[in-house]
């Protein structure tokens, strides 16, 4: 365990956005991630998101939801190592499911460390600041009076109000997201990299992308996850520098075998080289 990182795993792979909202193929299929995972003894990080709409209080959450979270309860009560940063679309779920479905929940950013490699985790969607509308009303629904209000009303009201949020949300910060703030995403990195990060590891754009910065002797990365409905891709990273995107499909490994080679990336420097796959 690297000294000031108590999550220090060998390996691990990193998915967000996967927006599941009913029991469909791609909530089997995260389920199916899952288990891999806890046979593969892979620690998983969650970035946020999982669910359209996932609120902490148990009595706001909704029907098929619930499979899925006790799914994940009984993989991390066998061994399966869970993380989790909130997303946009999630709600005060520290209380509830820290310690419970997910070993740690992070309500802003995380850190850990990969063998020698120190990783910056977070959702991603405070990383445009100049979607302020978007900035003013987190601050808002993530606030303690909104969390009290939500704990005190019953469900009858604000299932079907969370059920209007969610609705609405699918149309909302699409201007923000559908473009890539490249140039706030590098000024964001860059303040990371100088405080010894290795990898920033983000989700909320639902586009993948690896990023290259040469800094002194060493190459940092910038890592965008996809959305998991395009494709059922992931990241992953080994203690031996190993790491790359790859596609779920159920009954394969999590990891590819090792190998001298590296997925190519992009250099900030050098736009248009690469490969950016948007989701």
């Amino acid at each position: 365990m690297e000294k000031g990182f108590p999550i220090s795993p060998d390996r691990a792979i990193f998915l967000a956005d996967a927006h599941l909202n009913q029991e469909d193929i791609n909530s089997r299929n995260f389920l199916a991630l899952a288990d891999r995972a806890a046979a593969e003894k892979v620690p998983l990080f969650l970035l946020g998101d999982v669910f359209d709409l996932w609120f902490g209080n148990p009595g706001l959450t909704f029907g098929f939801q619930k499979p899925i979270i006790e799914h994940l309860r009984k993989l991390r009560r066998e061994g399966l190592r869970l993380y989790y940063v909130e997303g946009n679309r999630d709600f005060y779920l520290k209380r509830e499911h820290e310690g419970t479905t997910l070993d740690i929940v992070s309500e802003g950013e995380m850190r850990a460390a990969v063998g020698e490699k120190r990783l910056y985790l977070a959702h991603g969607d405070t990383v445009n600041r100049a979607d302020f509308v978007y900035r003013f009303w987190k601050g808002i629904s993530k606030s303690r009076l909104a969390n009290e209000a939500v704990a005190h009303l019953p469900p009858s009201v604000i299932l079907p109000m969370a059920d209007w949020i969610e609705r609405n949300f699918k149309r909302s910060n699409r201007r923000h997201r559908g473009t890539f703030p490249e140039r706030e995403c590098r000024e964001y990195a860059m303040h990371l990299f100088r405080e010894g990060v290795d990898f920033v590891i983000l989700g909320h754009f639902h586009q993948e992308r690896l990023d290259r910065f040469s800094r002194e002797e060493s190459t940092k990365i910038v890592a965008v996850l996809p959305s998991w409905k395009d494709r059922w891709r992931y990241f992953y990273l080994t203690a031996n520098g190993e790491y790359g995107f790859r596609a779920f499909k159920p009954g394969e490994p999590l990891l590819p075998p090792a190998t001298p080679t590296q997925e190519p990336g992009r250099s900030w420097n050098s736009p248009g080289t690469g490969t950016v796959m948007k989701s």
